[in-house]
């Protein structure tokens, strides 16, 4: 297997690749750039300065970050077969960079002159192949994420105190509960009004939920202010202290 080889350069960069002699009219015959671009789209062996080894095909080459995109041979562990891995790495990071195959010789007269120099920049024979997007499993996975966000704000009360927003954690832990206006509403049938004592809980005469509540609203008042003691005075230690 034929391979180029490249090292790093003391300053972070890559050493320039050398120029071939001048050409028959006397013009350089440049076909291969002096900066690392001239490896786009070919398979490659990296070895990092922290000696790890990544092979993959040479995605992109960005000259303003500096940074080097490989699409990895190898599947992330736990993935999907056509899940595919895209390293990017800091130029500065490359201790040694193998071709582990041929460029295509360069035919025209254009393609022979400077990479920085053509109408496409260093990119234009970087053609890597983009797999198609599921647009309804996209599609999907926003929805199931936008449904996620919105129970999660659900859960939050608007305008009301941290004890009530604690109550209502509380409650949650055990029973179906939802704000409805500024009243903790649970079970569909109790409404705990502020300031949230069991004195506030109402629901209708023959609701048999609403004892239980009374109940649950009581001991977990009791435990958040014995909690919230415990606080204070851990607080007032630590001030003294």
């Amino acid at each position: 297997m034929n391979s180029d080889r490249r090292q790093g350069s003391g300053a972070g960069g890559f050493q320039q690749r050398p120029q071939n002699q001048a050409g028959p009219q006397g013009r350089p015959n440049i076909s291969e750039p002096s900066s690392i671009d001239w490896v786009l789209g070919l398979k490659v062996k990296i070895m990092t300065t922290l000696d790890d080894i990544i092979v993959g095909r040479v995605y992109a080459y960005c000259t303003l970050t500096n940074t080097l995109t490989v699409l990895e041979d190898e599947t992330p562990l736990g993935a999907k077969p056509d899940v595919k891995n895209y390293r990017i790495l800091k130029v500065s990071f490359i201790k040694d960079i193998a071709v582990l195959e041929k460029k295509p010789e360069d035919t025209t007269e254009d393609d022979a002159a400077p990479a920085n120099n053509r109408s496409g920049g260093p990119f234009l024979n970087a053609t890597p192949h983009i797999g198609p997007v599921n647009v309804n499993s996209a599609l999907q996975k926003i929805n199931s994420a936008a449904r996620a966000a919105g129970q999660i704000l659900a859960q939050r009360g608007v305008g009301v105190t941290k004890d009530a927003q604690d109550l209502f954690d509380a409650l949650a832990k055990t029973l179906p509960v939802r704000w409805l206006d500024k009243s903790i509403l649970v079970l569909e049938e109790v409404k705990i009004n502020p300031p949230y004592t069991p004195e506030a809980c109402s629901a209708k005469s023959d609701s048999p939920a609403l004892a239980r509540v009374k109940k649950v609203v009581d001991g977990e008042r009791r435990r958040l202010e014995t909690l919230k003691q415990a606080r204070s005075e851990t607080n007032e230690e630590r001030k003294g202290g």
